[in-house]
């Protein structure tokens, strides 16, 4: 009795498992040919927030997410027929992150790019020349080692990296031909030793600070910073609590962003500020590749 009840269990339990595939596996949308299961819309559902959730459960549900993701399925496609996904590095297999990600590029660079001029991002730059000042700023990359208790211990550190890398550079002026490679190995030998010697957070990563604005730096760091040409290394420097060297990658006076620099954050920053007419773009767009194209709907399979 107990071995018929486990096999009608084991059996209900193998019933339940094969429908849920099955269903899973059923065809609720084709568009263009590309078929669209349940699994294939609960992964993409899945990654919308509750919230959003909610509110498409007061627009048909699943059915009304089934048609957006419709639309957005015929504006991807487009995206890589038309070459744009190929262009900017698309992967040819797209996840769903890829696929959503290449929509909002198409759609900003492709669909809705003609919504914003040249001339109203001119204006807005030239209205708003203030916000896009920028402060001096450096790229450097640094060997600090920390005074605390015992400063001469900490020189002794940073006299020491200093003649390894200025035998290194010897080195490299003899052997390796070409400014620019000269400072590239140069470069590398620096953040050899910055790995194994500094004690700064940045070691790890070679030493590097990346893009800093000189005034939130030891004011004999800043100074160094700001005299020293790019791909010079300082001697040792005293700074307040530590000794350190200094290798200057690049140097930016202080000034205004160049209109180029900031052309693309102004125009996402009026898209933005446009959204209706976004959107309104989006759907003629889709309502175009629809008519062109074949969408075919098997809502009685949605679950």
């Amino acid at each position: 009795m107990k071995t018929t009840l486990l096999a009608l269990a084991l059996t209900a339990v193998a019933a339940t498992s094969l429908f849920a595939q099955n269903d899973g596996d059923k065809l609720i949308a084709r568009v263009n040919g590309r078929e669209i299961t349940n699994r294939d819309l609960d992964l993409v559902w899945d990654r919308v927030p509750v919230e959003m959730q909610a509110q498409y459960a007061k627009v048909g549900g699943k059915k009304g997410f089934l048609e957006n993701y419709i639309a957005k399925q015929l504006v991807v496609q487009d995206a890589v027929k038309s070459g744009f996904a190929a262009k900017i590095g698309a992967p040819d297999e797209l996840t769903p992150a890829a696929e959503a990600a290449l929509f909002d590029r198409y759609v900003r660079e492709v669909v809705a790019a003609s919504l914003i001029t040249d001339e109203e991002i001119r204006k807005v730059y030239d209205e708003r020349r203030n916000e896009f000042a920028v402060q001096e700023q450096a790229k450097l990359r640094i060997i600090r080692a920390l005074k605390n208790d015992n400063p001469a211990a900490a020189r002794d550190t940073i006299s020491k990296a200093m003649l390894e890398i200025f035998a290194a550079r010897s080195e490299i002026a003899k052997n390796v031909k070409g400014s620019s490679e000269a400072l590239a190995a140069l470069g590398v030998k620096f953040a050899e030793v910055a790995t194994r010697v500094s004690d700064h957070d940045s070691a790890p990563e070679g030493g590097a600070l990346g893009w800093v604005p000189t005034h939130t730096l030891d004011p004999k760091i800043a100074q160094a910073a700001r005299s020293m040409k790019p791909g010079t290394i300082s001697g040792v420097l005293d700074a307040t609590d530590s000794y350190q060297l200094v290798l200057v990658e690049e140097w930016r006076a202080a000034g205004v962003d160049s209109y180029d620099a900031v052309e693309g954050p102004i125009r996402e920053f009026l898209l933005a500020r446009n959204m209706k007419r976004v959107m309104d773009a989006v759907s003629k767009k889709t309502a175009e590749l629809r008519a062109a194209g074949k969408v075919e709907l098997f809502v009685e399979n949605l679950r």
